[in-house]
C-alpha cells in the first residue's frame, strides 16, 4: 500500500483541525468582543444594544442590566488588546421640586450641554448628567417626597462616551421608563424630537454693549482693571438657554486661580417641563411670544467659596445683583417681545 494516502489523510486532519480552531477563536472573538451573537434589547427593553454601544467610546460586548433600584447599568467590556472598559449608571432619582434651579447651585447652566424637547436635561463635558421624566412619574424614584420629581440621573463611572450619544441614549430610555410605568409624555412632538444634544459655548470676553449676546443687555460698573466680564452660554431661546458670567482672574501661578468660575447664572426658561421648577423658584414670569416665560436669575454664587484677598472678594461682588437682575430681565423681556 502506498504511503501516499496517509500522508494525504494526516494533511487533510491538520487543514481541518486548524480550520476549527481558527473558528472556535473567532467565534470567542465575536461571542466576547461584539454584539453579534449578543441580546439586541437591554435593561427590559429599555434600549437597544446598539445605541448603548454608539454612546460608549471603546471596543467590547455590550451588555446591560437592571438594579434593585429600578436603574440600568450598561457595560462595554472586551478581552482583545487595547480595549478598555466603560461603565454607564443610568438611575431614576428623586429630586426637589426646584431642582435643577437649587439653592446650592444649578444642576443646568451655560457651562453644560443642553438636551432640549419634551423629556429635558443636561450633561458636563463627561457625560455625566440627568434627563427629566414627566411629573407623573414622581413614584418611579425611592424615596420620594411631596412636591418633589424625577430625573433619570446618568453617571459615567469608567471610560470614555461620545456625550451627544449618551444624552440621546438616556432621553429615549427615559421614554421607555416612563411608557413602563405608565407615565410616559402626551404625544405632542415626534418621538425622535429633540434628541440633538447643545453644546455649550466656550468661555469668552463679553461684549460691554451686549452682554450673554443678549442685545441690550448691558452692566452699569466696569469690571476691575485686568479681570475683564467673561460668559459662556447653552440652549435656545425657544426652549431653554442660560449663561454664566464670570471674571477672568490675573494668572499667579497658582492652582486657585482656575476654580472661581461663575459670579452669576442667567437663563430663560420656556421649556415645559422646566416651568414648574422655575415657578417653585419664584422666579420672574411673563408671557413671551405667546409662551410661558421665567426668567431665572442664581444669586448665590456672586460669593465664592473662599476668596483669598479683600480685592478678590471686592471683585466678587463688583456688579450689585439687583443691577444684574434687573437690566437682564429688561433685555430679555425687549428681546424676546414680552407682554
Amino acid at each position: 500500500m502506498s504511503t501516499e494516502a496517509p500522508r494525504k489523510r494526516r494533511r487533510t486532519w491538520l487543514v481541518t483541525a486548524a480550520v476549527c480552531a481558527l473558528a472556535v477563536v473567532a467565534g470567542g472573538t465575536v461571542a466576547t468582543n461584539t454584539n453579534v451573537l449578543g441580546p439586541h434589547d437591554l435593561c427590559d427593553g429599555r434600549l437597544s444594544s446598539e445605541d448603548a454601544g454608539k454612546s460608549l467610546d471603546g471596543f467590547g460586548r455590550v451588555t446591560g442590566k437592571v438594579n434593585h433600584a429600578d436603574g440600568c447599568f450598561v457595560e462595554q467590556s472586551g478581552w482583545l488588546p487595547g480595549a478598555k472598559d466603560a461603565q454607564v449608571r443610568l438611575e431614576p432619582m428623586s429630586v426637589n421640586a426646584v431642582d435643577p434651579f437649587g439653592r446650592s447651585g444649578w444642576g443646568i447652566s451655560g457651562a453644560q450641554n443642553i438636551l432640549p424637547g419634551a423629556l429635558p436635561g443636561a450633561f458636563d463635558q463627561h457625560g455625566n448628567g440627568w434627563v427629566s421624566l414627566p411629573s407623573d412619574c414622581t413614584s418611579i424614584a425611592a424615596g420620594t417626597a411631596q412636591g418633589s420629581r424625577t430625573v433619570l440621573h446618568v453617571n459615567v463611572e469608567q471610560g470614555d462616551v461620545d456625550p451627544a450619544e449618551l444624552a440621546r441614549l438616556a432621553q429615549g430610555a427615559a421614554r421607555e421608563l416612563a411608557a413602563g410605568h405608565d407615565c410616559a409624555p402626551a404625544v405632542s412632538e415626534p418621538e425622535n424630537a429633540g434628541t440633538d444634544l447643545l453644546e455649550a459655548s466656550a468661555v469668552t470676553r463679553s461684549d460691554p454693549a451686549e452682554v450673554c449676546g443678549l442685545t441690550g443687555f448691558t452692566l452699569a460698573a466696569p469690571a476691575p482693571a485686568g479681570s475683564p466680564l467673561k460668559e459662556q452660554t447653552s440652549g435656545s431661546r425657544d426652549d431653554a438657554w442660560f449663561c454664566d458670567l464670570s471674571l477672568e482672574q490675573p494668572t499667579t501661578g497658582l492652582a486657585r486661580d482656575k476654580e472661581h468660575g461663575a459670579f452669576a447664572r442667567l437663563a430663560i426658561i420656556k421649556n415645559p417641563a422646566l416651568l414648574p421648577s422655575a415657578k417653585e423658584g419664584k422666579f420672574e414670569h411673563a408671557v413671551c411670544g405667546g409662551k410661558e416665560t421665567y426668567f431665572a436669575t442664581d444669586s448665590l454664587t456672586f460669593v465664592w467659596a473662599s476668596p483669598e484677598t479683600p480685592e478678590e472678594r471686592a471683585a466678587a461682588s463688583f456688579f450689585p445683583k439687583s443691577d444684574v437682575w434687573d437690566r437682564f430681565t429688561a433685555a430679555a423681556r425687549k428681546a424676546l417681545a414680552c407682554d
